[in-house]
């Protein structure tokens, strides 16, 4: 199992410094503290470079919250005023049918004490 413990930084670092081809290659061999200094400085730029594309995303996210918050605001702003349109359109319906309800009343009441009241002219016969 020991075996295996070290694979993975070598991974991890093969990874990194964007090494190609299989772990089992040789490297080609250069002097230690060169190759040392100049892996330092690629991890260095690497570790940069994926803090500023974490800020840029990070950034992305928060934007995209905002606006979605915003878009939902909206919505709901537009639900809300859709159903008071709908309310006012039912209250006008409903007023109008009491209307109606009122003028066929009276209608029917004039008509009725029309039936009742005798006319003058068939008085005269």
């Amino acid at each position: 199992m020991k075996l295996f413990t070290n694979v993975v930084p070598v991974i991890v670092l093969a990874a990194v410094f964007g090494a190609t081809g299989t772990i089992a290659q040789t490297p080609k061999p250069a002097p230690a503290a060169q190759s040392s200094a100049a892996g330092a400085k690629n991890m260095k730029s690497e570790m940069k470079r994926m803090r500023a594309q974490m800020a840029k995303m990070q950034t992305m996210m928060k934007d995209n919250m905002s606006k979605m918050a915003a878009a939902d605001a909206a919505m709901k702003t537009h639900m809300e005023t859709e159903k008071a349109n709908m309310k006012s359109q039912m209250d006008l319906q409903q007023a109008m049918l009491e209307q109606l309800q009122t003028m066929t009343d009276h209608m029917q009441s004039m008509t009725d004490h029309m039936a009742m009241t005798p006319n003058p002219a068939d008085a005269h016969h």
